[in-house]
């Protein structure tokens, strides 16, 4: 079951997550070099890594988001995405539906505010993870 209605009461029961902030010197905003990887094998990296984080609300999240936007998504927004991925689960999470304000670095990230725009789309919808085509 997909948790965004549940997530005040979440964050209720949580106050420490509430007010989480991060300093930027400690963002994981840099991005490993990958050598010669062309833009179809980053794509299907980036799929899977979208779709395994390892926290429900977050791999629904990210996983909706690849179904919809990853192959429109041009080799700039890939590498800032590769980079907003080398983040704390939750840390991505709460910045993309605005629970916690993000650092500057990401809020300058085009990609970030599509994600961001897709999380606010989402609502109190219940979803499933998309299937793999």
């Amino acid at each position: 079951m997909f948790l965004f209605r549940n997530l005040s009461k979440h964050l209720a029961a949580h106050p420490r997550l509430s007010v989480r902030r991060v300093a930027s010197s400690s963002l994981g905003l840099e991005r490993k070099e990958r050598g010669s990887e062309d833009t179809a094998t980053m794509r299907r990296r980036l799929l899977y890594q979208m779709r395994k984080r390892g926290i429900l609300e977050t791999d629904l999240l990210l996983s909706t988001f690849a179904s919809e936007h990853l192959n429109t998504l041009d080799p700039k927004e890939l590498a800032d995405l590769d980079s907003l991925l080398s983040n704390i689960d939750w840390d991505i999470f709460y910045w993309a539906t605005n629970k916690i304000q993000p650092p500057p670095q990401v809020l300058q990230m085009p990609v970030f505010a599509k994600l961001r725009e897709h999380a606010a789309k989402r609502g109190s919808a219940i979803v499933r993870m998309p299937d793999l085509s």
